[in-house]
């Protein structure tokens, strides 16, 4: 049983959560196409100042393509195993929409399973963890990744902020009468997940709309709005602006920030705490 609200409990937030992409495709040069670099990497990670990863072995960004079930296990099962072998202590969470997944990586140990399709894809997630009595990461999004960024999917007549709320709070019950529990339960905004880079900037503004932020994940490292922002095209050169957000983000309380680069981000948190702009 993984107590996430202890865990949270344990210090200060934000907690940073290391993004180890277990696949050849991401938008992140992190991307790492063998376990042993994705080992690699989750490592590093975890020296920089870590306190959780985020393992995935299928790109979500927008437009790609989905994989099987069966190959995202073969990539971040042995990242997985591994890691429980060498940091038993560390505290893993996996990226995923595939009921397969999740069971395989939740036998393995994983505490967290990150559902950025909001139970739609997989709705059995939530049974299988509130029965391994793990933790739900509820991510917002709409349609699918080859989709999502379609007029369609991206029209928020009723405010975006507003909507995200509501769209998440659905999921949230449906995890509820799964049988997660409540304080199991972080949601993510989704930026860049079926918004456009306006809508970003809107939901930022509106954040404590969407749910308290002492329990809400965000990702927004390296993101396609960033660069939409200043004109930096290449997400890995957008790591000032990430790294300007971020510290926003955990200025205005941020339970965990999802990111690429955890050395930058814990090291200016500690410089924040030592001048007392972050409590």
């Amino acid at each position: 049983m993984f107590d996430l609200t202890g865990f949270l409990s344990s210090r200060r937030a934000p907690f940073i959560m290391g993004v180890v992409n277990a696949s050849c495709d991401s938008f992140s040069m992190e991307r790492c196409s063998t376990a042993d670099s994705a080992l690699a990497r989750a490592l590093a990670h975890l020296d920089c100042g870590a306190d959780l990863l985020d393992i995935g072995g299928e790109s979500t960004r927008p437009g790609a393509h989905e994989v099987s079930g069966d190959l995202e296990k073969f990539r971040v099962l042995p990242v997985v195993r591994n890691l429980k072998k060498v940091h038993p202590e560390a505290v893993l969470s996996v990226d995923t929409r595939h009921a397969d997944v999740a069971k395989a990586v939740l036998d393995a140990g994983v505490e967290i399973i990150n559902d950025v399709s909001m139970l739609r894809r997989s709705p059995e997630i939530a049974d299988l963890v509130a029965a391994a009595g793990a933790a739900l990461v509820i991510s917002h999004s709409r349609g699918t990744p080859e989709n999502m960024m379609t007029p369609e999917y991206c029209s928020y007549p009723d405010g975006v902020a507003a909507m995200v709320a509501d769209e998440l709070a659905s999921a949230r019950e449906k995890a509820l009468r799964s049988g997660v529990r409540e304080g199991n339960i972080l949601l993510d905004p989704g930026f860049g997940f079926a918004k456009t880079p306006e809508q970003c900037w809107e939901l930022l503004e509106e954040l404590e709309k969407v749910c308290p932020l002492s329990r809400m994940l965000v990702g927004i490292s390296r993101k396609s709005f960033l660069g939409a922002l200043t004109g930096e095209r290449e997400p890995e050169r957008r790591a000032g602006e990430t790294l300007a957000l971020e510290l926003v983000l955990a200025g205005r309380g941020a339970a965990v920030i999802r990111t690429h680069a955890v050395r930058e981000l814990h090291n200016a948190l500690m410089v924040m705490r030592k001048t007392g702009s972050l409590c």
